[in-house]
Order: C-alpha cells, then structure tokens, then sequence
C-alpha cells in the first residue's frame, strides 16, 4: 500500500501545474491582462418573449374538433372526461407541467415522464393546437363552474 501511495504521487507530481498558464491570463493573446472581476457588470436585462398564443382557443369549431380528438387519441383513459384518473385532472388550473399553451402544446407533443405519450409523431401541429384548445376550455369551464 505505501509504495502505490509513493508511485501514485510521484505520478500526480509530473503532470502538477500542465495545462495551467504559466503567467497572467489575457485576452486575445495581445498581452493585455484580464479585466479583474471587480470591474465586470452585468449584461442588459433580458426581455421575455410575448407568450405563445393559441390560434384555436375559444374558436368553439376547433373546440368541438378538439374533444373528437381527445376521445379518438384515447385521452379519456386516462383523463376521464377532465377530472382525471390514471393522468392528473384536466379540469382545475393546478397543472404539473404548467397551463399555459405553449405549455399545453408541449405536454401533447412532446409527452411527459412516466405515463404522458408523445403524440407530435402522430398528430400535425394545428391538430394539437386545436387539442390544445379544447384541454384549456375543459379548465375555463371547470373553473369557472366551481365555487370560491
């Protein structure tokens, strides 16, 4: 054991300081040195993009497409009609994944962790954007219908 130790540090020893720069750091190979980080500031705020809108919400055609998708994806099993079941209820503006429609839209594309299918193989994006819309009309109405 102590001639592996001895071994070992002679070894770590040979390559102590390779890679590391010899002097001061500077930019650009001029010779200037490195702004100290005492005088770096930060960057201009960053602006939020405008949220994703939905083309079809509150559209009630696309709406009525869209629970003919639901039942024929078989959203139903594991959503109920909204309230959930197997999947978290679609009734409620408590979502896991965020009830925004970018957000709505992504879960339906893309899927979710243990148990959401991806159906962006399957399905064209304005199939989901009207999925999408009917999914948000199933919170409005049950937010709207429950009590304070």
């Amino acid at each position: 054991m102590g001639l592996y130790a001895v071994v070992l540090l002679a070894f770590t020893s040979s390559f102590a300081g390779a890679g590391q720069p010899a002097g001061p750091v500077t930019l650009g190979g001029a010779g200037a040195p490195a702004a100290p980080t005492s005088e770096l500031r930060p960057g201009p705020a960053v602006r939020q993009p405008e949220p994703v809108k939905n083309p079809y919400a509150g559209d009630p055609q696309a709406i009525a497409q869209g629970q003919k998708l639901y039942q024929a994806f078989n959203c139903v099993g594991c959503h109920f009609g909204g309230g959930g079941g197997i999947g978290p209820p679609l009734m409620d503006r408590d979502w896991i994944y965020g009830g925004e429609p970018a957000n709505i839209f992504q879960s339906i594309a893309q899927g979710r962790p243990n148990g959401m299918p991806a159906f962006g193989i399957m399905l064209p994006d304005d199939q989901i954007w009207i999925l999408a819309a009917y999914v948000q009309s199933l919170s409005e109405s049950g937010a709207s219908s429950s009590p304070p």
